[in-house]
């Protein structure tokens, strides 16, 4: 089950009695976390009868939680979060032999979740779905895996949070900011939700978020003052690249962190003026980026303005500053070279 229909379930009353969410979107197994804890439990009934843990405790603790009746309400939840059970065995290869004792005491209780209790455990990690305990909590309840969300998968979260903060977006302020998610790997939805939670503060009572409230809220972050770099580059407004740069580094941003962002994009640019080249169209290229569409138009747009040649230069350079930066044999001075030479 994916993470919007167990979203969708839960939405219209069907919660089951246990969960296993896994994989790296640690906010979207807190999304689901606070989905159950309030379609189960009235928030004067989550003192009582919520209980939520860092780690599995032992089996025979676990089995008092689900077992023992709520107090003064209908339900208990209890999460269970960085759970290691789920983990591949050493040796890998497919599962066959029986389970071992102490993983029979897990099963048997996932088995047998009472009806007034709701068990949630997650993990960071993977799950090996070879393992009869996960078979057991597909079959007994849901297993939702939470792996990060691409860039086209982006949009229908982000309007789904506008919603909640009772915002929209102009056109053109959504076209910058997926442009900047499109830049971003990986996205961080955490992230994400506290910029939109800032931009829905400095707009205050004002519904609509214009491209101006955009730039102000994230103009001190690394990604998009590359995204705007990028875009100064391509125009060969280099005094207002480098000034970009001068920024992020007197804000303490890491010179290799700034480089990485910027190979990226400029390999990115290499990239989609070589298929250009050979005919290939902007959606094509978008999807061997992996990028919107959008993103993709623009991303051929401005590898217009450089010469495949100087693309290159710049990404051999660039590769030869990051072996500098780590080894000490240079210092940030040689962006702002890189920069000028992709400026000519």
């Amino acid at each position: 089950m994916d993470y919007a229909a167990a979203v969708e379930e839960i939405k219209i009353g069907r919660i089951r009695p246990l969960y296993l969410i896994y994989g790296e979107e640690g906010y979207l197994a807190r999304q689901i976390e606070k989905q159950i804890i309030d379609a189960v439990l009235q928030p004067d009934e989550q003192e009582m009868n919520l209980t939520v843990l860092d780690r599995e405790p032992p089996a025979p603790e676990l089995r008092n939680l689900v077992e023992t009746a709520p107090f003064m309400g209908e339900k208990n939840v209890v999460i269970i979060r960085g759970t290691g059970l789920f983990r591949s065995r050493k040796g890998g290869g497919e599962e066959t032999a029986p389970a071992d004792s102490a993983d029979r005491q897990w099963i048997e209780i996932f088995s047998n979740i009472p009806e007034y209790s709701c068990l949630v455990l997650s993990t960071r990690g993977k799950a090996d779905k070879r393992r009869t305990i996960f078979k057991t909590v597909e079959k007994n309840g849901a297993v939702v895996p939470v792996a990060p969300l691409k860039v086209n998968e982006i949009r229908p979260w982000l309007n789904e949070q506008l919603i909640q903060l009772d915002k929209r977006m102009k056109p053109d302020a959504m076209e910058y900011f997926m442009s900047i998610i499109g830049i971003m790997s990986p996205i961080s939805l955490e992230f994400l939700a506290n910029e939109l939670e800032k931009m829905a503060l400095y707009t205050r009572e004002r519904r609509e978020i214009m491209l101006r409230d955009i730039q102000a809220v994230l103009s001190s972050i690394p990604e998009i003052s590359i995204f705007t770099m990028i875009d100064s580059l391509s125009r060969k407004q280099v005094s207002q690249a480098l000034q970009l740069l001068d920024e992020q580094l007197a804000a303490g941003e890491p010179p290799l962190k700034i480089l990485s962002l910027l190979a990226r994009q400029v390999r990115m640019l290499w990239q989609a003026k070589e298929m250009s080249a050979n005919g290939r169209g902007s959606r094509e290229i978008a999807v061997r980026l992996e990028v919107p569409p959008f993103i993709g138009e623009k991303m051929v747009r401005q590898s217009r303005q450089f010469s495949l040649q100087s693309l290159k230069q710049a990404s051999l350079a660039l590769a030869d500053a990051d072996f500098g930066l780590k080894t000490s044999r240079t210092d940030s001075v040689v962006l702002e070279k890189i920069i000028i030479e992709l400026c000519q």
